[in-house]
C-alpha cells in the first residue's frame, strides 16, 4: 500500500483517478463489480478470450503504475475470490477454474493467481 500511495504522489491528478480505479478492482472486486456496467460484466464474462483480455488490460495498467508481480498477483487473488463467491461459470474454461479454485487450499490459489497474472500478461 505504501509503494501504492508513493506512486500516487509523483503522477499526479490523472494517475490519482486511475490508481484509485484500480485500487477498487484488486482490493474491493465486490464494489468494481458493483460499478461496472452489467452489459459490460456480461461481455467480459461471457468468453474466456474477453476474460484473458480484460485481466491482461488490468495487469498492463497495474505494471504502469509500478505495481509489482507480488502485488498484481494479490489483486487477482481478491478477483478470483470474489468470482468464485459470487459469479457463475459462463463457459468451460471458467468450469474449470472454478473448480481448482474451490478445491485449492490457500498457497495453491496464491499460486494460481501468480499463473493467472503471466496468462493475462501474455494475453495482451
Amino acid at each position: 500500500m505504501c509503494s501504492q500511495a508513493f506512486i500516487l504522489i509523483l503522477k499526479g491528478k490523472h494517475t490519482t483517478k486511475l490508481l484509485k480505479e484500480e485500487f477498487i478492482i484488486a482490493h474491493d472486486p465486490k464494489q468494481a463489480a458493483a460499478n461496472m456496467n452489467e452489459d459490460k460484466k456480461e461481455d467480459i464474462l461471457q468468453h474466456f478470450d474477453s476474460f484473458k483480455d480484460y485481466l491482461g488490460n488490468q495487469v498492463h495498467k497495474g505494471e504502469k503504475l509500478g505495481l509489482s508481480e507480488e502485488a498484481l498477483s494479490k489483486g487477482a487473488k481478491r478477483v478470483a475470490d470474489y468470482l468464485a463467491e459470487h459469479e457463475e461459470p459462463r463457459n468451460r474454461e471458467q468450469k474449470v477454474l472454478n473448480e481448482m479454485w474451490h478445491v485449492a487450499n490457500k498457497e495453491e490459489r496464491e499460486h494460481m493467481a501468480h499463473v493467472l497474472v503471466k496468462l493475462a500478461d501474455q494475453t495482451n
